[in-house]
């Protein structure tokens, strides 16, 4: 009987071992399916979101393989957010976090800055460069710089990935301008005045 309750202590354990670690980091679960890692909770801006989608599945698929975590707030580092003023000590946690499935490049964005490892080790060099990037406001500025600073990354490894995706406000924009040239395209110049008739004198 003891046997049998210690047998299904371990299998409980092995089954919500993996929960736990979720819950305790929401980032090292999510990253060990997805490429990147966003505040599922808040009005994610769409498109530079797809922006930062795009370019790091882009920079995997010519062989620059990288994962990338964007912070906005302590929330998203679930109960290590004692780490939320230190971005790299918490990229360093992350990536052990994921070293059983994952041990190549994952950078760290959030509004107290960068993280950088590569293979769960520091990568001074490269985290001096990130932190060229000036770190945007907000959900939208943190998921642009989070893209910028990929493709930054990217270059100097020789990698060079395809232009930055236009966003919707530049589409509106663009569309708007478009239309005003349109308009003015379309008005038909007015017609020259009429000369006056000369007066005849008797």
């Amino acid at each position: 009987m003891k046997r049998r309750v210690a047998v299904l202590a371990l299998l409980a354990a092995a089954l919500f071992a993996p929960l736990a670690r979720a819950d305790g980091d929401p980032a090292s679960d999510y990253l060990l399916t997805y490429q990147v890692f966003y505040p599922y909770y808040s009005n994610t801006p769409k498109a530079s979101l797809d922006q930062l989608k795009a370019t790091v599945a882009e920079a995997n698929k010519r062989g620059y393989t990288i994962r990338v975590a964007v912070i906005t707030s302590p929330y998203d580092l679930g109960t290590v957010s004692a780490l939320w003023e230190k971005p790299q000590p918490y990229a360093r946690f992350l990536s052990l976090e994921l070293a059983f499935a994952y041990k190549n490049r994952l950078l760290v964005v959030s509004p107290k800055g960068y993280g950088y490892v590569e293979k769960t080790q520091p990568a001074p060099s490269k985290l001096a460069l990130v932190r060229t990037v000036p770190i945007g406001k907000g959900t939208d500025g943190l998921l642009l710089t989070a893209d910028r600073a990929v493709r930054l990354l990217a270059a100097s490894s020789g990698v060079k990935l395809r232009l930055e995706l236009q966003l919707g406000h530049d589409r509106d924009r663009d569309r708007r301008r478009r239309g005003s040239a349109a308009r003015g395209r379309d008005r038909a110049p007015a017609p020259p005045a009429a000369a006056a008739a000369p007066v005849q004198r008797a």
